[in-house]
């Protein structure tokens, strides 16, 4: 099988290129980008294709009803939607086959995958960049400005765009980086169990990063997808006129109370060392079963894993953790229990009031000041509560003890400053000793003590022998090392 046959074997997967050659003859026809999109019936659109030594070029083949025409001096391909979705073998997707020749007869083709989108969303229009983007309607084709520093105006030199890690090889499609600097992709329909598209995007998190020339990472952006917009859905505002997510970061929905592992699962979010912008990996099980990690990709659908470091003068900085945003940085006896190597910095996340430059929460939202959880308790209803039942909820009702509403936080646990694994949760009492997630940390974005180099964190945790009452602590000193949960709260 010649390399142009293997082409059209695997279309459905979207080849950017290809090359035949023959008695030394070559010739080379590729797309810079591997998808094409309109956003109605009948429209079209012209994307450019790269050509090297190639006298002829065709379109051999156009599914779904859709037509194409290419003009090689100006090396573009132009595709249209059929009129209507009525029309005969009308698609919402297509797949374009270009064939070229050189002048001496070798041959090459490229593959480009043309969708009908339902609208195309500049995700930082108007000033909203961020670290973090929500995505939550499928079938569209986002964008945002991937030349500056989050919420900031601060240029990037970005030359190239890509995924470090993603929860879900088909999360994000088609990623490019355009000539205006905006960084675009595509986001398609989660599948039911029988692999038929629902009408629900993929529940899922991705990280995006700008490159520069030589290849470093620039700036990263998590795209947190979930199919319902944790910034609309289910939001509360405590009896303190705190408005807070109903979820975690990161996270795909609340489980309120749920004893469905896919639901408790589902209430993890994503943790993050204290005053890092990037995001450390979910568990794989609802149980934390063997501490494992969640399964996550790269753009070729490899295995991206944590790595870990200790915290020296090269690593323990804040641009050593903006180039290696999957690098948890474990800390030593000389930072007693900080990430950061030879100083402190209590504003890493903004104590002082304003949102910081590494605050990871989406546009509008920011990590919880110090006293945000101050009004909620573990009431005396589910302080009593049978403790077999108590240990199936994977998590606590918090009550707002002014209002008496009530809010589930999952107990998550958290990473170890010590070595960065998911640890130091509360443990089943029956050898082998397995963690549980029934101890929840979740930061607030002030410093802890003034001699030690900790943060404040609300906690709680399930006492598993019944000795003591179970423990609640809205402002908790913690290592900031250890990355632990965030709860996302609205600007005011």
């Amino acid at each position: 099988m010649n390399m142009f046959s293997k082409i059209l074997a695997v279309a459905g997967v979207v080849l950017l290129s290809a090359v035949s050659c023959k008695n030394e003859d070559s010739c080379k026809v590729s797309f810079p980008v591997a998808g094409a999109f309109v956003n109605d019936w009948g429209e079209s659109t012209t994307v450019k294709f790269n050509a090297v030594n190639v006298s002829s070029i065709s379109v051999t083949s156009v599914t779904g009803g859709w037509t194409a025409e290419v003009d090689l001096p100006s090396r573009t391909l132009t595709v249209t939607a059929p009129e209507s979705e009525n029309a005969e073998d009308a698609a919402r997707t297509a797949n374009v086959t270009l064939s070229a020749k050189s002048p001496k007869g070798a041959s090459a083709g490229a593959v480009l995958v043309a969708y009908i989108v339902d609208a195309t969303v500049d995700l930082s229009a108007d000033g909203s960049q961020s670290n973090c983007y929500v995505v939550s309607q499928p079938n569209m084709k986002y964008r945002f400005n991937a030349k500056v520093k989050g919420e900031t105006s601060e240029p990037l030199a970005t030359s190239k765009i890509g995924i470090v890690w993603q929860s879900d090889d088909e999360l994000i499609k088609y990623l490019n980086l355009d000539e205006d600097g905006y960084a675009n992709f595509y986001m398609g329909y989660a599948e039911d169990e029988d692999g038929n598209d629902t009408t629900d995007i993929i529940d899922g998190n991705a990280l995006l990063a700008a490159y520069d020339e030589a290849g470093n990472i620039l700036w990263s952006w998590h795209i947190w997808s979930a199919s319902k917009d944790p910034r609309t859905d289910g939001v509360a505002t405590y009896s303190n006129g705190v408005t807070f997510m109903d979820r975690n970061l990161g996270a795909y929905a609340n489980p309120n109370g749920s004893t469905e592992t896919d639901e408790i699962w589902d209430g993890y979010g994503l943790y993050y060392q204290w005053g890092r912008k990037d995001p450390f990996l979910r568990p794989e099980y609802y149980d934390c079963a063997r501490n494992a990690d969640e399964t996550v990709y790269d753009a070729d659908g490899s295995y991206v894993y944590v790595s870990y470091t200790a915290s020296t003068a090269e690593t323990g900085t804040i641009e050593y953790t903006i180039k290696n945003p999957t690098t948890f940085i474990t800390t030593t006896s000389e930072n007693n229990g900080d990430w950061l190597y030879g100083t402190r910095n209590d504003d890493l996340w903004g104590a002082g009031g304003e949102k910081s430059l590494y605050d990871p929460c989406p546009k509008g939202w920011r990590v919880p000041a110090k006293n945000d959880f101050a009004v909620l308790d573990i009431a005396e209803a589910e302080d009593n509560m049978d403790l077999e039942e108590a240990k199936k909820l994977y998590g606590w009702q918090l009550t707002d003890m002014a209002s008496g509403q009530k809010h589930f936080y999952p107990g998550s646990g958290y990473r170890s400053y010590f070595d960065g694994i998911l640890s130091n949760m509360n443990y089943k009492d029956e050898y082998p000793y397995t963690p549980m997630p029934w101890v929840g940390y979740y930061w607030t974005n002030a410093a802890g003590s003034a001699t030690a180099t900790k943060a404040n964190a609300m906690f709680f945790d399930l006492n598993t022998s019944r000795a003591v009452i179970n423990a609640f602590n809205a402002t908790s000193d913690q290592y900031r090392a250890n990355a632990m949960q965030v709860r996302c709260v609205k600007e005011q």
